[in-house]
């Protein structure tokens, strides 16, 4: 019978495997579709919100804006310009990126082709930014499912900004509260914009790991007070989890660490103050990372030493029971020979009033001082 939740899980690894890989022979910079895997959810279409702002004045939002727009916004103005497109862009939308807003061909691939690693890389008209969301979808008991990795893709321009979350759960609300409400991001540029975005994603990952250090802990006392195979279960299941965590947060220090080094375009001296402690962030976020790894690595131990446990135990009491029979079936089986009567090398307990009686006494004796000898060698 196979695991379902080993099914689901490399059902996802081949989804993404998929999705990261173009059509053999096909040009740098293609923006050709990419075949969805059989049996993939059909991605919801990808939806565009224009904000603009500056230090003084109002914040404009567009809930439905096109590219177009933002790129006249970005021409025309010298406001901030933010462009969030929440869902897996089409080919068409990404065309038009490249067309209206000078993006590169080969960072556009890379948004089209999910899955990709946490990097950063820079252009001549922009600065192009790729992190991961990790999430756990809920189930319909409540419990959490699998880990699932959204690829969230930021260009940064001298004056405008562009988001790209390929998944379905738009996390940047609080920063639009921020510019809503006045704050330091709108008394700063396009470049601490993008810190928020970016430290706004890596803070997403210490909720899941509250929630795993929790469950990691709740799962050392079920294995401690009742080794069962729900139990184990649920540890491989946080091990697969753990893996796919550190496989999509590892990179990002990388590239968080290369946006603060001096030869970032569009990035100013004060920002990478504020980049530091993102990557501070990052860094932490790592550590618990490796450290619940090596406690689940540790659960697993102590969870094979308690069914080693638990079938010695139930070994040591088959072995008592099999070695306290074993007398009594050799005194049974003694007494249960066919014997005449009439030898006179015939046992004299045959005889005996009492014979019986006394056979029954002799294998309770024997019974009683086993258990006793047992006792006093603690095998008891």
């Amino acid at each position: 019978m196979k695991n379902p939740v080993t099914t689901r899980l490399r059902a996802l690894r081949r989804q993404a495997f998929r999705r990261r890989n173009n059509r053999p022979g096909a040009p740098p910079g293609s923006l050709e579709p990419v075949a969805s895997a059989q049996g993939e959810a059909a991605l919801p279409p990808a939806r565009l919100l224009l904000m603009h702002y500056a230090s003084e004045g109002e914040v404009i939002e567009q809930p439905h804006a096109s590219i177009e727009a933002a790129a006249a916004e970005v021409l025309e103005t010298q406001r901030v310009v933010w462009l969030h497109l929440q869902g897996l862009p089409s080919p068409q939308q990404l065309q038009s990126l490249k067309e209206s807003m000078g993006l590169h061909p080969l960072a556009l691939e890379d948004v089209l082709h999910r899955g990709q690693r946490a990097k950063a890389e820079a252009y001549d008209a922009h600065q192009f930014v790729i992190l991961n969301l990790v999430r756990r979808d809920k189930g319909g008991d409540g419990e959490c499912g699998a880990c699932r990795v959204d690829q969230v893709s930021l260009f940064l321009g001298c004056n405008f900004v562009v988001s790209i979350n390929d998944g379905n759960q738009d996390i940047f609300e609080p920063v639009r509260q921020r510019i809503r409400a006045n704050g330091k991001i709108r008394r700063l540029g396009a470049d601490y914009l993008l810190y928020a975005l970016l430290d706004t994603l890596v803070d997403s990952g210490f909720p899941l790991l509250d929630d795993l250090g929790d469950e990691l802990e709740a799962l050392e006392d079920e294995i401690l007070l009742d080794d069962d195979q729900d139990a184990r279960n649920k540890l491989h299941y946080a091990k697969r989890e753990l893996v796919v965590m550190r496989r999509a947060w590892w990179p990002q220090r990388e590239a968080i660490a290369s946006l603060m080094r001096g030869d970032a375009p569009f990035i100013h001296e004060s920002t990478r103050v504020y980049l530091r402690d993102c990557h501070d962030h990052s860094v932490v976020m790592i550590d618990f990372v490796e450290t619940y790894r090596e406690m689940a690595s540790s659960l697993l131990d102590v969870y094979l030493s308690a069914v080693s446990r638990r079938m010695n135990n139930i070994m040591k009491g088959l072995t008592i029971v099999a070695t306290i029979f074993l007398p009594l079936t050799f005194i049974t089986g003694l007494y249960g020979m066919n014997f005449d009567t009439g030898s006179r090398f015939n046992m004299p307990e045959l005889h005996w009033r009492y014979g019986y009686l006394y056979v029954l006494g002799v294998m309770a004796a024997v019974v009683l001082g086993m258990l006793v000898y047992f006792r006093r060698k603690r095998w008891l």
